[in-house]
């Protein structure tokens, strides 16, 4: 019987493999590995031989047209050969074997700096696969680190790029004043003129490119409030980074801005010119603290400057190159829940120039819910976004007395309203509103078949995705912008409302409820239920939620009257006279148009 050849080879089990031995000038392609075997898939020595024949002639090919190149001193295999011979060679690998280790499994940064690396030899190598030079080891190192901003996928585009950097600053040697050559730093490649240029002449030119760009509606450039909001997030972000330029920001620079951000106070100033210190905005007291979702949009935006920054190469970090932990929820007085209106605030949001006085500058239009809302919000309590989107229908006669019936629609329903408890309630209407006209402008709006009752100068927020039982906002978004949005929120014109002091239009409701959690009748204080029956809370107790069908209209009426009556309120005339005709045309033009654009009637 004639001896089995020696790239033949059998394994305990019986199933014949192909072994061969690789040249030494080709091992570095296998990482030093020294033979290559494949099984041939079959215990039957004569198919074994057949297969093993053909195996045999296809790898002394490829070793015959590697060694040619490498005799003859070229360049070495172009990727084209490479992948060629990958299609034989990398099933070659030896069977593994249970007596050997296993290999350890890669981490995610090992597979990524092996990627790096071998993005690295195939620049210098002109191959994929091929291993780095010796003498090419110390350009690797430099390109290894002056790749680390960049992602892998981004290092074939930039790797020529780096390389020529490299090769042209050798070449212009760089002296210092003794005349000794300093050795070549990494650093961005930027125009000159951008040198001094700070994060917020970053944000300029960002916002220059927004406005140029006509194809988009929306955006910083074009919101009037999102732009006030995005101007004052970049002169923070300048405070950070302590009005240093751009380009002159370390790795440590960075991470110092996003771990301060986290610290920086509530309501402070941060100016370009004059420059405001660093030390001036930041805080280690949890109750001066600026609000979780505040500095979390604060870092959000600073990373997206910091991205445009590397656009225009002034840096070459990224925000992936620091550490930047969540910021983790903050409760405190200034949560987002707000805090209630003293008296001096309620004094001067019923004496603003809605109520009295002459009209602000500026104001081209008017509208009724400008009136209402905030009386509503006192005598009521109620959600922003329940008071707005009342219906004409919603006013009823429940028990003899008139009332808001704060109710929800399907989930389905175009223009859904929504209650945050999914309950509906019936909050009666207090006499003071009757006083003022409330019930004569609810007829109003019947007879001009006017489904919504503030639907003149509010617009429904659709939901995301289409989704209605999603959307949070509904009717309460374009309120909200007029009482509290910078600059020209009413209760921001009028000094009532700062950034982050947790006042708002919604403050209404924590007024009545800390009101009436101080009234007392005949010495003793109200009922806790009753005020959640007017304001809409869930009882706290099994006995309440399950058992309880809460308080009578009699009895919140009898609580709402417990009402302190704010003096501003009680030198109102009524909607007619102090407003109405106060506003006059505006009044009577806004709301033709609105009705024009955003028509729903019954």
């Amino acid at each position: 019987m004639k001896p089995s050849p020696s790239y033949l080879t059998i394994n305990r089990h019986g199933t014949y493999y192909f072994r061969a031995v690789i040249p030494r000038p080709l091992r570095p392609l296998f990482n030093g590995q020294r033979e290559i075997r494949r099984t041939l898939k079959t215990d039957s020595q004569r198919l074994a031989r057949k297969r093993a024949r053909q195996y045999a002639a296809r790898f002394e090919a490829a070793c015959d047209k590697v060694m040619s190149v490498a005799k003859r001193d070229e360049l070495g295999l172009t990727e084209a050969d490479y992948l060629e011979m990958m299609e034989l060679f990398p099933d070659f690998s030896s069977p593994k074997d249970d007596s050997q280790p296993t290999e350890p499994i890669l981490s995610n940064e090992e597979i990524e700096a092996r990627q790096r690396r071998q993005e690295v030899a195939r620049l210098l190598t002109g191959a994929h696969g091929r291993p780095i030079p010796s003498e090419h080891e110390a350009l690797a190192e430099q390109l290894l680190e002056l790749s680390r901003p960049y992602q892998p996928t981004e290092l074939r585009a930039v790797l020529p790029k780096l390389r020529d950097e490299l090769v042209l600053r050798s070449l212009r040697p760089v002296r210092d004043g003794a005349g000794a050559v300093e050795t070549p730093q990494a650093g961005p490649s930027y125009d000159p003129a951008m040198a001094d240029w700070t994060l917020y002449q970053v944000w300029e030119h960002q916002l220059e490119r927004d406005r140029a760009d006509t194809s988009s509606k929306g955006g910083q450039a074009n919101h009037g409030g999102t732009l006030a909001e995005r101007e004052r997030l970049a002169r923070v972000m300048t405070v950070l980074t302590q009005h240093k330029p751009v380009c002159q920001l370390t790795k440590k620079n960075w991470q110092a801005a996003y771990d301060n951000a986290r610290m920086t106070k509530a309501n402070a100033e941060a100016s370009i010119d004059p420059p405001t210190q660093l030390g001036e905005i930041l805080t280690n007291d949890p109750e001066e603290l600026t609000g979780h979702e505040r500095v979390r949009a604060l870092i959000a935006f600073m990373k997206q400057i910091q991205a445009h920054a590397r656009y225009l190469d002034l840096t070459t970090f990224r925000p992936d190159d620091v550490i930047i932990k969540p910021v983790e929820e903050r409760k405190n007085k200034r949560s987002r829940d707000g805090v209630a209106f003293e008296d001096d605030d309620i004094e001067a949001i019923f004496s603003g120039y809605i109520y009295k006085g002459p009209i602000a500058d500026g104001r081209t239009k008017a509208y009724p819910f400008w009136f209402w809302l905030p009386l509503v919000g006192y005598f009521t309590g109620a959600r922003t976004n329940e008071i707005a989107q009342l219906d004409t229908a919603d006013i009823r006669v429940v028990d003899g007395h008139p009332c808001f019936d704060f109710c929800a629609d399907a989930v389905d329903a175009p223009e859904a309203k929504r209650i945050k408890t999914g309950e509906a309630r019936q909050v009666p209407i207090h006499p003071r509103l009757v006083e003022l006209g409330f019930l004569d402008y609810v007829d109003s709006q019947r007879q001009a078949r006017q489904k919504k009752l503030f639907g003149d100068g509010l617009t429904y927020l659709s939901p995301r995705d289409n989704e209605t039982k999603h959307n949070k906002e509904g009717w309460a978004k374009s309120a909200g912008k007029f009482f509290n949005e910078e600059p020209r929120g009413y209760l921001v014109t009028i000094g009532v409302h700062k950034p982050n002091d947790g006042k708002s239009i919604y403050s209404f409701r924590h007024t009545l409820i800390t009101k009436l959690g101080h009234a007392k009748r005949n010495g003793e204080p109200l009922d806790k239920t009753i005020i959640q029956s007017i304001v809409g809370h869930t009882p706290e107790d099994m006995a309440g939620r399950h058992y309880d069908e809460g308080a009578t209209v009699e009895q919140m009426l009898a609580a709402l009257m417990l009402l302190p009556i704010p003096t501003a309120i009680q030198r109102l005339t009524g909607y007619q006279g102090d407003f109405v005709e106060r506003f006059g045309d505006v009044l009577t033009k806004s709301i033709q148009s609105h009705r024009h654009r955003h028509a729903r009637t019954v």
